[in-house]
């Protein structure tokens, strides 16, 4: 099978702690792998991977820090609405992980640790890539 992953640049080393689970989860399959700055533009590479038609499945790997302001709901609702219409638009499953995290514990625990977002989405991902489509 053939999947894609969209990363965030931004907050590197979680993100790469997320791409390196997917990677090891999804070995043996082809793998695509694209960066963009920051998670706001994760929806538009994913449109441009999804449009292709040559993907199983897109997994979006993000993560976007809480803070005083209301600008990481308003990132993370932007990117969240856009994935979905992503998936339903082009008929290709679209793996959410663009996580919203407080403290750094937080992040390593969800990135590389016993939650790692990374493991779970490419197990995801495998999952909603085998199942039947148009029955």
């Amino acid at each position: 099978m053939r999947f894609a992953i969209v990363a965030s640049s931004y907050h590197k080393e979680y993100c790469d702690a997320l791409v390196s689970a997917a990677e090891a989860e999804l070995q043996g399959h082809d793998l695509t792998l694209c960066r963009v700055p920051g998670s706001f533009e994760i929806p538009l590479q994913v449109k441009r991977l999804a449009r292709t038609g040559q993907y199983n499945a897109v997994l979006a790997f993000g993560v976007v820090w809480q803070g005083e302001t209301a600008h990481a709901q308003e990132i993370l609702r932007a990117v969240t609405d856009a994935l979905m219409r992503i998936s339903l638009e082009e008929d290709v499953p679209v793996i959410h992980e663009v996580l919203s995290v407080k403290t750094e514990a937080e992040a390593w625990e969800r990135t590389s640790g016993t939650l790692s977002r990374g493991k779970e989405g490419a197990r995801a991902a495998l999952a909603v890539a085998e199942l039947p489509n148009g029955i």
